[in-house]
């Protein structure tokens, strides 16, 4: 009977998790993302790493350290960003930027400057990888709140946070720059203020004192020293991967009216390119702000260049007016086609049958033992001279989900050749079997033709 380990997380919530071979030793490790220390919001939150002994007992491995007081974590991908082998960890992180940390041989260096990420602080809510250019290097998205609420116009914001009345509880003071003051205001009324912090309405006697007041005059000469998180933008956005740095390019319009959070990876058409599918919407707001709902879940798809067309839900069939989260993409009747299961807060799990795509062939790895499914490898089509989008197999992606291992690649084209790079970096480039419409790869036994 196979023991189970608990996993010492310490004081943060669990958020998000992600498998992969971290330190290059045949199993799959386990990355634990901490969400929120409670009681302590927006305190920064650690992180775990835990390394697999090749018996499924994990311990807490020494590179965990790299991810002490990381922030919020709210959505993690394991994926190759500098194409060395080596799973990286891409973090999304609420109130903060994505955090990339490249990986070297179990070591992790945080690359978030170094790559241009470091200037997009948002709201992130999930983060997933695709190739969307064709050019076999991994690209990201990210989910964040859009342009549909107030806070749009707040932006960029702040969140000072300290025990301010010294009472043991941390008090929170959200702070704007409106256009043409030049300076730091509240944004929440003073009343709203005074009922967390009797302080401000001893202070401010009258609500004229307090709206002519600032951030400096609020907090007075603890304002040096109260720490602060801030977020300057709010598109959900891709990242192109360009080897050295990131190029951000916004999602459309579309893709902004409703917080999005889960996003699925696929080629959704079967015309060669990747798309994205988003689940959307919020509605556990405060009394004064209403529910953000003008999301119904949502198709962008991809041309091949990075760039994408949103696709209205009458042509897609997505149509889920609820709380949408976690999506998975999973070819869930064999057909060759690319559907989904999209969970919902406070509401069903809806499974949608991809009907009207192009069938693709279907790809199954065949891995080790410690790692059945070769978590972490990437595979990529060949048509003459011409080559696919490269795919690349997760356990644990976009927000709090995961895609089966099964992968549907599209076929435009006949394909002439299949490429496959193993978890650890050994590649093979196989004959492509006539006619397949589902193969089976296995890293000594080549391509086994099942239909």
């Amino acid at each position: 009977m196979k023991e189970w380990t608990a996993l010492d997380t310490d004081a943060a919530s669990v958020g998000p998790m992600a498998l992969a071979d971290f330190d290059g030793d045949g199993d799959l490790d386990l990355f634990v993302g901490g969400r929120v220390i409670p009681g302590r919001y927006p305190e920064p939150a650690s992180s775990q790493i835990y390394e697999n002994d090749g018996r499924g007992h994990f311990q807490r491995a020494p590179s965990s350290s790299r991810f002490t007081a990381v922030g919020l974590v709210s959505g993690v991908v394991c994926t190759d960003l500098d194409g060395d082998g080596d799973p990286d960890l891409v973090l999304a992180c609420e109130w903060g930027p994505i955090r990339a940390f490249l990986n070297h041989h179990g070591n992790f260096t945080e690359a978030t400057a170094q790559l241009g990420l470091d200037a997009f602080k948002g709201f992130w809510n999930g983060v997933a990888a695709g190739d969307f250019d064709g050019d076999g290097r991994m690209d990201l998205v990210a989910s964040n709140w859009g342009r549909n609420s107030r806070y749009q116009s707040l932006k960029p914001a702040r969140l000072y946070y300290a025990d301010l009345d010294g009472n043991n509880t941390l008090d929170l003071v959200e702070a704007y720059t409106p256009p043409g003051f030049g300076k730091l205001m509240p944004w929440r009324a003073r009343d709203a203020l005074a009922k967390a912090m009797p302080a401000v309405g001893a202070r401010f006697s009258s609500y004229r004192q307090f709206a002519e007041a600032d951030i400096t005059q609020i907090l007075g000469d603890r304002l040096r020293s109260t720490p602060f998180v801030e977020v300057n933008v709010l598109d959900s956005m891709v990242f192109l991967n360009r080897g050295t740095r990131f190029e951000p390019r916004p999602l459309p319009i579309d893709a902004q009216f409703a917080p999005a959070f889960g996003m699925a990876v696929a080629d959704f058409d079967g015309d060669g390119y990747e798309d994205l599918i988003l689940a959307q919407n919020f509605f556990a707001n405060d009394v004064e702000t209403s529910r953000f709902d003008a999301g119904r879940g949502l198709w962008l798809r991809g041309d091949g260049t990075g760039q994408f067309q949103s696709v209205p839900g009458q042509e897609s069939g997505l149509l889920i007016y609820g709380e949408q989260r976690g999506v998975a993409a999973a070819d869930f009747d064999g057909d060759g086609r690319v559907d989904l299961a999209v969970g919902q807060n406070r509401g069903p799990t809806q499974l949608l049958q991809n009907q009207g795509a192009r069938p693709g062939v279907r790809v199954r790895l065949r891995g080790s033992s410690a790692n059945p499914a070769a978590v972490g490898a990437l595979i990529r089509l060949q048509f003459g001279e011409r080559w696919g989008p490269a795919r690349e197999l997760h356990a644990g992606a976009g927000y709090l989900s995961q895609d089966g291992a099964v992968q549907v690649l599209a076929t435009p084209e006949t394909p002439t050749r299949i490429w496959v790079r193993w978890p650890g970096g050994r590649q093979v480039t196989l004959p492509y079997p006539a006619g397949a419409k589902e193969i089976e790869i296995a890293p000594d036994a080549g391509i086994k033709q099942m239909r």
